[in-house]
């Protein structure tokens, strides 16, 4: 197989055509209901996909299915163009979905989330495929979990089996989550390690995902009954804006404010306020959708085009779940459109 990034990122571009119009997204948020929905969807790229989900699911489960299978044959697709060093980058670009996978699993299990409704919120895009996730989700412990992953050799095992019994007996899931992000950061670094241009690239990607999980940790932190100091054991190195003495300052609801202005000055974006932590992790992972979706405009010779498509690509898929889901709960066509990212 080629391994030229040069021939990788002109199929890449080729693939381009077929994400949605800002048009055909609006057309779907205006019809009334799923089914409505449906009947565009199958004026697209995804009709093939949703055809196969309708023989075997209704409603916003068949939607949900052709979305994930769509995703992870375009991952598939791409993976085939290469081999050599950039296939294990690109599998390590891959390996981010494969962290939000199983950090969704072990959410789900922690607040008591049945297996199907879990696999509603998953995405194949990594190692791990739709049956592999169902296989996790269906696991009756953390320690189940990581015996499954380790079947299949995956880096994440490990540190999920080192973690699996103080979770089981703290029941502390940010620990537990954090251990992950250490372990993925470091086999990013690993991979990443040399001076290229798209070993940087790797590297920048990276670091940015730290600083954003140090925000959303350290504001986090602040509902954990420990002094101050106590927290720092929830700070991942390596990102390029949040260091140790930031994130302590954001940790701690007196310096809050001190920390987001030392973070505006180093040009971080505005978020919402630490009282609602789900719209700040909607917030700061929007922007991380548009900053990573900007490298598809990046060297045409370098992995920054493969990047920024999968970026489009994801950015695409939570659109149209987000719109999917508003026909279910009644939610206004403005709202839907003030949360949707358009790259």
């Amino acid at each position: 197989m080629p391994a030229d990034l040069g021939y990788i990122n002109a199929r890449v571009k080729g693939m381009r055509s077929r994400l949605l119009s800002p048009g055909q997204l609006e057309e779907m948020l205006n019809v009334p209901d799923i089914e409505g929905m449906m009947q565009v969807l199958m004026n697209t790229p995804y009709a093939r996909d949703l055809e196969e989900a309708l023989s075997r699911y209704t409603g916003i489960r068949a939607i949900d299915e052709a979305l994930s299978r769509n995703f992870f044959q375009t991952t598939r697709t791409i993976l085939g163009f290469a081999d050599g060093r950039p296939k294990r980058w690109i599998q390590t670009i891959l390996l981010r979905w494969d962290l939000a996978n199983i950090r969704s699993i072990l959410r789900g299990k922690h607040s008591g989330r049945p297996p199907e409704e879990i696999l509603g919120t998953l995405l194949p895009a990594g190692e791990l495929s739709e049956v592999t996730l169902k296989d996790l989700a269906e696991q009756p412990d953390v320690r189940a979990m990581a015996g499954v992953l380790g079947l299949w050799e995956h880096p994440l095992a490990a540190p999920l089996l080192e973690g699996a019994e103080e979770y089981a007996r703290t029941g502390d899931l940010l620990s537990l989550e954090l251990r992950l992000d250490r372990a993925y950061a470091a086999h990013v670094l690993r991979v990443a390690s040399g001076k290229g241009h798209n070993e940087q690239v790797l590297r920048m990607v990276l670091q940015l995902e730290i600083d954003l999980t140090n925000v959303k940790t350290a504001l986090k932190a602040q509902r954990v009954n420990e002094p101050p100091e106590e927290k720092r054991r929830y700070f991942i190195p390596g990102g390029q804006v949040v260091t140790e003495d930031l994130f302590l300052d954001l940790a701690d609801p007196h310096r809050e404010a001190q920390g987001r202005r030392a973070l505006r000055l180093r040009g971080f974006p505005e978020f919402p306020p630490s009282s609602d932590l789900l719209e700040v992790e909607k917030a700061l992972d929007r922007f991380f959708s548009r900053e990573i979706s900007s490298l598809y405009l990046g060297d045409p010779l370098g992995i920054d085009v493969v990047i920024g498509y999968l970026a489009m690509k994801y950015n695409e898929i939570v659109n149209l779940r987000l719109i999917a889901r508003s026909k279910l709960l009644g939610l206004s066509r403005e709202r839907v459109r003030r949360e949707m990212v358009l790259v």
